[in-house]
């Protein structure tokens, strides 16, 4: 049986689901770690404020990460809101007697985004001195940073320079966020050898819930892959913007959104079907969001015009009858329609419907009329259809491309076809024979 990362998680609970153990436990199934958890504190908290919240015994916490390790090491570690100084304490006593070595990810929690404390006052005292030595990782926010450094970081000279600070009280390496930085935020590592920033972007206007578990539980999956420090962080950033970006409202906060959306699924599908609208922008690589009448990029903007998907449809006769394709892939494998297919970028209707015919067919076409147009809305996608008239073909007909078989039927005849608008093109070529 193949194994997968195992991440130990300490942190608190969020009711919202959207930070603490909720962040971290989807971040890691997400990259495609397993997320063990170990409760520290139970918060009161939505996606806007908390509360206020109670601390897990220390006793308890350790207990927790104990019975964990008896079922196997993990090959990561992440801390979040460990609230007290015995917590930390207790945190810090199970990580040295049987966690040596491993990959751990220490992310200094002690105020939330929404401002609201989450620690014991001066806790960052008993973190950096039980904690920081046996971290592979630090991810403090600004605020964090401060506390450590008792100086200010408002700016990015500021940032590389409590980076710096921080590591020499004995982590591997740091990584300052900047997503509180006036105008764009910026994000910087420190590691043993070099400095590296990360410069991004404002992909949604005001905060959203739960960024810096995210971040910091996607940076311990991706260390117990195997990856480096600096590798590590540059894709947990990566998978950070795709959550941003893909984030939802709630009524007093917003959310990310750490899995695609999803659903209804298609009821008869076989899995292989190409032309479901896809989640990142073809220009930058964001996530497209659903807008009317378009999909847009919530990073660059682009409006996604590809959806609907402009197809061709062929339509071929001779002695009373119509030339009819099996499809040889989804959707509708197995089924009849017309001959045609997507017109891919760069193409004209024409230039496509000269294209599918000799991919379909192998034959040549000296004449397409265009003899209407139609719509479908299926499971995956609406598609918009050009329908042409073929005349004075050439060639000997071979089924190739996603078509199995080539059938010549009479229009009396024609069967139940695989999509509703082929269907309408039948009945449009019998009420013609009718009259």
């Amino acid at each position: 049986m193949n194994s997968r990362p195992v991440i130990l998680l300490a942190g608190g609970t969020d009711p919202s689901g959207g930070a603490g153990l909720a962040a971290d436990i989807k971040s890691c199934s997400a990259l495609g770690g397993h997320g063990c958890i170990c409760v520290t504190a139970v918060t009161v908290q939505n996606s806007s404020r908390v509360n206020s919240w109670i601390p897990i015994p220390p006793h308890i916490i350790a207990a927790q990460m104990n019975i964990t390790c008896d079922d196997g090491l993990p090959d990561g570690i992440k801390t979040g809101m460990l609230g007290s100084r015995d917590t930390v304490e207790a945190v810090a006593e199970v990580i040295r007697e049987r966690l040596t070595g491993i990959p751990y990810v220490l992310d200094p929690v002690m105020v939330a985004g929404s401002g609201d404390g989450l620690a014991e006052e001066s806790l960052e005292t008993s973190i950096r001195k039980y904690l920081v030595p046996l971290a592979t990782l630090v991810t403090p926010n600004l605020d964090e940073a401060e506390a450590f450094t008792g100086k200010p970081v408002r700016t990015r000279s500021a940032m590389e320079k409590a980076a710096l600070q921080i590591r020499s009280m004995g982590a591997d390496s740091v990584l300052v966020k900047g997503g509180h930085l006036e105008g764009e935020p910026a994000d910087v590592l420190v590691t043993s050898d070099r400095v590296t920033w990360f410069p991004g972007s404002r992909i949604i206007p005001g905060k959203v819930h739960g960024t810096g578990c995210t971040l910091a539980s996607s940076c311990a999956t991706l260390l117990a892959a195997g990856y480096t420090t600096e590798k590590a962080v540059s894709n947990a950033l990566a998978y950070l913007r795709g959550a941003i970006a893909g984030s939802f409202n709630r009524e007093l906060g917003t959310l990310l959104g750490h899995f695609p959306a999803m659903g209804p699924l298609p009821g008869n599908t076989d899995s292989s079907a190409f032309y479901k609208l896809p989640r990142f922008c073809p220009a930058c690589a964001g996530e497209l969001v659903k807008a009317e009448p378009h999909p847009i990029c919530s990073r660059c903007g682009l409006v996604y015009y590809r959806n609907p998907l402009p197809a061709v449809v062929l339509l071929l006769r001779k002695n009373g009858k119509v030339l009819l394709a099996r499809r040889a892939a989804a959707p509708a494998k197995g089924e009849l329609g017309f001959p045609g297919g997507f017109i891919d970028l760069g193409e004209t209707p024409e230039t496509a419907a000269r294209r599918e015919l000799m991919e379909e067919t192998k034959l040549t076409g000296s004449s397409f009329q265009l003899i209407g147009a139609d719509a479908d809305h299926t499971d995956y996608g609406s598609v918009v259809l050009y329908i042409y008239e073929v005349s004075n073909w050439q060639g000997t007909q071979v089924a190739s491309d996603d078509v199995s078989e080539l059938v010549w039927t009479s229009t009396d005849n024609i069967p139940p076809l695989a999509f509703p608008a082929h269907d309408r093109i039948a009945d449009q070529i019998r009420n013609e024979r009718s009259q």
